[in-house]
């Protein structure tokens, strides 16, 4: 399935119509949630030039969600050091990219562009971190009244794409590898099973933990099975959700990788996380998702596709980003009701909207 986009074209300075890309380089190093977000638009570059090379430059903190991804030929990595920016850039050379898309738009992806040797490199349209004029052509328009999945098509846009491939990817969902290991992990708890992630990057996106506290037992009196997620800074909290809860969630955080993670969500039948990169590859793998958002925007930075439920109260104050104004009370958060977000699981389990399971 492919979804036909209408949005902005960046056509000044697009790809020549005579011009076909033999060797493309993306570089879309972080944050997790951007980089699920950007797994379908090389999806839709590679179906458009099948026999060209692509690589990937990306954090080695995510390189593991690329593992597998039939659309990407080379993988390099970009440590965040003075050394490690310079192995990705010699690398980035010995492939010799014709073209390079510079989806980050910030100031070390823009040296890294600009050293590439590409001929034609683009960025973003606000070229910030003056990665405009160390990558060059910055055309992709990126606004906020759309999904950032669909800013990101962009890219793909001026290469000559037309339609964003929405069924996911099958290397992270039917063809993972972690699968079976996560089958067993998740072999005793009941379904329908609610998988939810607790952390997030910043404190102003968190939802407070009583209220998953709240939403668990609630979950699990409505006959869900309930399994707490996270990374590693999120283990004890996940720990304190799962006793003041009553109940006997299966905790999971700090347990898993981005694999892992993606096998987790795939085998769910309802994902709830904030505004954070495992909500977007539990989207990614074809789950439905319950969102509490607060200080960003639930269009643009939002669960992207048909059918999840993003929960936002949109106070004055909102989105505030990372520049909050309410004194740390994160009151955007904290409104939202741990029965809002149970209603939404279960509406969700209700309608059987699991888009692309199965």
């Amino acid at each position: 399935m492919t979804r036909s986009l209408a949005g902005p074209s960046p056509s000044p300075g697009s790809l020549p119509s005579w011009v076909t890309p033999e060797r493309i380089a993306v570089i879309k190093m972080s944050a997790l949630g951007d980089v699920a977000k950007s797994i379908q638009t090389v999806r839709a570059i590679r179906r458009l030039y099948p026999q060209c090379a692509l690589a990937w430059v990306i954090r080695p903190a995510w390189a593991e969600l690329l593992e597998g991804n039939p659309d990407v030929d080379a993988v390099i990595l970009a440590p965040r050091s003075l050394k490690g920016v310079l192995q990705a850039i010699g690398q980035v050379r010995r492939f010799r990219p014709d073209t390079l898309l510079d989806m980050q738009g910030l100031f070390t992806s823009g040296v890294i562009a600009r050293a590439s040797g590409a001929r034609r490199r683009y960025t973003w349209a606000s070229g910030r971190e003056m990665s405009g004029w160390l990558t060059g052509n910055p055309i992709v328009p990126g606004p906020t009244e759309i999904n950032v999945a669909e800013c990101i098509f962009g890219f793909a846009r001026l290469l000559g794409a037309t339609e964003l491939p929405t069924e996911p990817p099958a290397y992270l969902g039917p063809e993972n590898p972690m699968l079976g290991r996560m089958g067993e992990a998740l072999a005793g708890v009941r379904r329908p099973l609610v998988s939810m992630h607790i952390g997030a990057s910043a404190p102003n996106k968190k939802w407070p933990l009583g209220h998953w506290s709240d939403a668990v037992k609630a979950l699990q009196a409505a006959g869900c099975g309930v399994v707490l997620l996270g990374g590693p800074s999120d283990q004890e909290d996940a720990r304190k959700v799962a006793r003041e809860s009553g109940g006997n969630p299966l905790v999971l955080a700090g347990r898993t990788g981005l694999k892992d993670l993606a096998a987790a969500a795939y085998l769910s039948d309802v994902f709830v996380g904030c505004d954070s990169g495992a909500t977007h590859v539990a989207t990614l793998v074809g789950t439905l998702a319950v969102c509490p958002m607060g200080p960003t925007l639930p269009w643009h930075s939002g669960p992207f596709g048909a059918g999840h439920r993003p929960l936002y109260l949109g106070l004055p104050c909102s989105p505030c980003y990372r520049r909050p104004t309410c004194n740390g009370r994160f009151d955007c958060m904290s409104g939202i009701t741990a029965q809002m977000v149970v209603d939404a699981c279960l509406g969700i389990i209700e309608d059987g909207k699991r888009r692309g399971k199965k």
